[in-house]
């Protein structure tokens, strides 16, 4: 009867345990250890234990990753793959501290009688780690799918989500309605999936993120090169897109622009069918809560450049900021040069110059350059923004004289100031990019993980 009674009590205390994240730990304590693993084994863990696979694909583990200062900061880029592509697995090392990994998973590569055309892929940058790797393709029917020329890439932080939206089939160069996802933390075995299209085949458009899990597209032009005014706002979660009136002026190759804590969507410059290349000073503004666009005008002082890709917006404990990131021509136009910081006056939407930081000499000059806010850090007092030149790949000169694979990506870091005058001087951090991942970035955003 003594041994039935404690074989018994084994059993409910071996139950007991089994429902632990780790048996022995109390949960709070085991969050903190798991929170810790980076992210790179997650899929690993998931195979340990229902409850870990639970936990892993759930949003409060993020949170909780984010909350603890563990969270890990990832820019996604779409790039154009080498030629030859690379092999399957690779390492680079640039220091004791950087390591790279070059992987593609589940790439075919058929041979053709006509020349290949460029291929794109989704690379991945841990600005935590300091590494590089290349997420597997999204699978069709028919197998592979080649990632479009030019989409769209856009990160929702709050779901672990990366979207793909748009721009060119990589077969007929013609634009595509084409949305793909990235889940990165519910997904099961299959991450990929093709989401509702939008009702608009679109390329060179404007793209925000508002909020969690809205997003919203205006403009680019269609498959005869015309520039659009249409615009659609897509809500990620119900998987729907919904059309929205149209804005008052055609704009391709405009830029779209968004702010933590603003629910209205910002279409900047772009140009109409009649005067392509010639871009607008004006924007417009999109605010749901009235569902109609106003006007703003002298935002944009370039006719000859489009802001695509070398402004970014950055939300931050100061207010609402929108940088851009100058070559050498529009330099000499401001008296400062390098990268400009603006601010915006929300009721009044006016905009004032606030700071400027010279840009490295990897990436000034005539180069063209990729820009996307990395987030805050030092719990908010620490602003990154990553920049990525078109000479990423090019060969440079360091202190040693020795050839290196990438000079042209950084990191931007500056002490936020609770005064009106800016921050202190700006830090730029080296990024070393293997060659396999220096291809010029068409679009990049960030995602905390």
């Amino acid at each position: 009867m003594g041994q039935a009674g404690s074989s018994t009590e084994n059993f409910q205390k071996l139950q007991q345990q089994q429902k632990q994240l780790i048996p022995g730990l109390p949960d709070e304590i085991a969050m903190d250890c798991l929170v810790r693993v980076p992210s790179k084994f997650h899929s690993n863990m998931k195979l340990v234990c229902q409850s870990w696979r639970s936990l892993i694909m759930h949003a409060s583990f993020y949170r909780e990753r984010r909350r603890s200062g563990t969270a890990e900061h990832m820019v996604c880029l779409i790039q154009p793959l080498p030629t030859p592509s690379p092999p399957l697995q690779t390492e680079s090392s640039g220091s004791d501290n950087e390591k790279s990994s070059e992987k593609e998973e589940g790439v075919d590569e058929k041979s053709s009688s006509r020349p290949p055309l460029v291929q794109h892929g989704l690379s991945i940058y841990n600005a935590t780690h300091r590494t590089w790797h290349r997420m597997m393709r999204p699978c069709g029917a028919s197998g592979q799918v080649r990632i479009p020329m030019f989409c769209q890439c856009v990160a929702l932080p709050a779901s672990g989500k990366i979207l793909l939206l748009g721009g060119w089939d990589p077969n007929t160069l013609e634009p595509v309605p084409d949305v793909y996802v990235l889940d990165l933390i519910s997904a099961g075995g299959a991450p990929w999936r093709r989401a509702a299209p939008m009702s608009v085949a679109r390329s060179f458009f404007a793209c925000g993120v508002v909020g969690q899990s809205t997003v919203y597209v205006a403009g680019g032009h269609d498959n005869q090169k015309n520039a659009l005014q249409s615009a659609e706002v897509y809500d990620a979660n119900a998987d729907e897109w919904r059309r929205l009136p149209a804005m008052a002026e055609e704009r391709d190759e405009c830029q779209g622009l968004s702010w933590e804590g603003d629910s209205r969507f910002w279409v900047i410059s772009g140009y109409n069918t009649e005067s392509q290349g010639i871009f607008r000073s004006d924007g417009e503004c999109y605010d749901p809560t009235t569902g109609s666009w106003s006007k703003i005008e002298e935002v944009w002082p370039y006719r000859s450049v489009s802001p695509r890709g070398l402004t970014t917006a950055v939300t931050s404990n100061s207010g609402c900021q929108w940088w851009w990131f100058l070559g050498s021509r529009q330099q000499q136009e401001q008296e400062n040069g390098g990268g400009k910081e603006l601010s915006h006056n929300s009721s009044n939407i006016m905009w004032k110059v606030v700071n400027s930081a010279q840009l490295p000499s990897g990436i000034s000059g005539g180069t063209s350059v990729s820009v996307t806010a990395l987030g805050l850090a030092k719990d908010g007092q620490l602003q990154r923004i990553f920049v990525m030149s078109s000479n990423g790949g090019g060969r440079g000169t360091g202190t040693t004289g020795g050839e290196c694979e990438g000079e042209g990506a950084y990191i931007l870091e500056r002490e936020i100031s609770n005064n009106s005058n800016g921050g202190s001087a700006a830090k730029w951090n080296n990024v070393h990019t293997p060659a396999g991942f220096s291809g010029f970035p068409y679009s990049a955003s960030c995602l905390v993980i």
